[in-house]
């Protein structure tokens, strides 16, 4: 994944190196430019000579290409998508803001050195292939600079334009469930990863901490994004990693190929970040709970008492609401997967209940 990662950031580059506005960051990303090419070499030439990949540098790259995981086909077709259409309004600010978000902070700050430092920790600690280990630690180098870079033009562009900082977030609704699967193994195979001595868990705690302190660092609240905002953010983030993880295997996130299929303890998670975007206000006013009868599981529901919502196993009782869906697509509308809209208009989603109370389900949910 890191040479064909490379090799399409090195493409999109080109098009933020002539959209932004200063002498001094045009001169930074021809020096970036220059980094990744000397990178994209390094990693096709141990694929092909220490691997046995292919024999040029196309056939290397398609060798790669079946190791590409759904969660990075889906951020790359991004960048893709966004690079153009820099090249197209090389003026637009809030593009620019998008693309830097993606590639500098995203993939090369969240996704590439998290993967980096755990492969690198591995052969150092065994011992094993001294130019790997030497390389590694050139290319995370590289990369420490070019994020630092990105986050101070970001950190510009999101404090003095408010369409910039709106662009910057909806980049990062869009690609964090992208993220998530950028690490999803083939058939959930733990041993891809703990072959190296980590975990998925460990590799998702990595990450969320470097995500949520470069947000931080560029003036974003990490509860800005819909995702975030849905966690609970008191617990440690090896926790956090852990509970994730479990909406990973049941195929909540990670991979929008399957279809979900929820354990008690994926329901427990999943209402936890339901109960957390309520807006508490317009629940206490539908005057009695909300309930989820699903089709295909025992129900749930939601009561506000004194200002706290509670989420709980079985009927509520008299509800004030009933929303009558199948366990997998009320995953799907939760975490986004699927538009709530959608899903009442195709008649997934059935929702009882008097009148008044019906007609506040479009202001429920923060």
């Amino acid at each position: 994944m890191f040479l064909t990662g490379i090799e399409r950031i090195e493409r999109a580059l080109t098009a933020v190196l002539l959209a932004v506005p200063g002498h001094a960051e045009r001169s930074f990303l021809a020096t970036q430019i220059s980094d990744e090419a000397r990178s994209r070499i390094f990693f096709e030439r141990f694929l092909r000579e220490v691997a046995g990949q292919g024999n040029d540098t196309a056939s290397t790259l398609r060798a790669a290409e079946r190791h590409l995981t759904w969660g990075f086909r889906q951020i790359f077709g991004e960048l893709d998508r966004v690079a153009e259409a820099l090249r197209k309004k090389p003026g637009d600010r809030p593009v620019l803001a998008q693309a830097v978000s993606l590639c500098h902070v995203i993939i090369e700050g969240v996704l590439a050195i998290p993967g980096q430092h755990f492969i690198q920790r591995y052969v150092e600690k065994q011992g094993l292939l001294p130019g790997l280990t030497r390389g590694l630690s050139h290319v995370a180098l590289d990369e420490a600079r070019h994020v630092a870079f990105g986050m101070r033009l970001l950190r510009d562009m999101v404090s003095t334009s408010k369409d910039c900082r709106d662009a910057v977030i909806a980049m990062c609704n869009r690609t964090l469930p992208w993220m998530v699967g950028v690490f999803v193994p083939p058939g959930l195979d733990s041993s891809y990863s703990e072959g190296f001595d980590f975990t998925l868990a460990d590799v998702y705690a990595f990450g969320l901490k470097s995500l949520e302190s470069k947000l931080e660092r560029v003036g974003i609240a990490p509860r800005e994004l819909m995702l975030l905002s849905l966690d609970d953010r008191s617990l440690s983030y090896e926790e956090r990693a852990k509970r994730l993880l479990v909406l990973v295997r049941a195929g909540v996130i990670g991979d929008d190929r399957r279809e979900p299929r929820l354990s008690l303890e994926a329901f427990e998670i999943l209402f936890d970040g339901t109960a957390r975007a309520l807006d508490v206000a317009v629940a206490a006013s539908l005057g009695g709970p909300i309930e989820w009868d699903f089709t295909d599981a025992e129900p749930w529901h939601v009561i506000v008492t004194n200002g706290r919502v509670e989420a709980k196993p079985g009927r509520a009782g008299t509800p004030a609401l009933c929303l009558e869906i199948a366990s997998g697509d009320w995953a799907k509308v939760a975490l986004g997967r699927s538009p709530a809209r959608w899903a009442l208009v195709t008649r997934k989603l059935r929702v009882h209940g008097h009148l008044p109370a019906k007609a506040k389900l479009a202001k429920l949910f923060n």
